[in-house]
């Protein structure tokens, strides 16, 4: 990887290598081919991707809905081989600004409570817990739900752990 991969929104051709992506990066909870496919056919939805040589190092998909200021972060994946370089909070940063473009107040999503370095990722980008969620993930793991204000101030927030 030499220099700094980019990122660009994702486009149909894409699809082949998000569901590979995916397999790459999560034993369960994955996004299906599906639903990658109905998502970059959704103009309310978002997908952001840093391209490597051969196939895609990062990406991130997100909603967005008419009836509220909230946006959903759906899934960061960073690529296993690819992970320590700060794809994932540059892809991070990349969608909150476009995010935000589109009039979104806020970014919410959920979390793995065990998964430690995702939480120290959003917490140091001003995520804060606004609740949590009993068994939320198919393996029956709890999630914490974080948010983050878009337009400035950050939320109301309790304590992990």
């Amino acid at each position: 990887m030499a220099g700094k991969p980019g990122f660009r929104i994702a486009r149909t051709a894409d699809l082949d290598a998000l569901v590979a992506l995916e397999e790459r990066c999560f034993a369960g909870d994955r996004m299906s081919r599906r639903s990658y496919a109905a998502a970059l056919r959704n103009p309310r939805a978002l997908l952001l991707v840093i391209p490597g040589d051969t196939s895609l190092l990062a990406a991130a998909t997100a909603f967005s809905r008419a009836d509220s200021p909230a946006a959903r972060l759906y899934s960061i994946a960073v690529d296993p081989a690819a992970r320590g370089a700060g794809l994932g909070r540059r892809l991070l940063q990349a969608m909150e600004t476009a995010l935000r473009r589109r009039g979104a107040g806020a970014l919410r999503l959920e979390v793995s409570t065990g998964n430690k370095s995702a939480l120290a990722l959003y917490r140091k980008s001003g995520y804060g817990i606004i609740g949590r969620i009993a068994r939320y993930y198919e393996d029956g793991s709890d999630a914490w739900r974080l948010e983050k204000r878009l337009g400035g101030g950050l939320p109301r927030q309790k304590r992990a752990g």
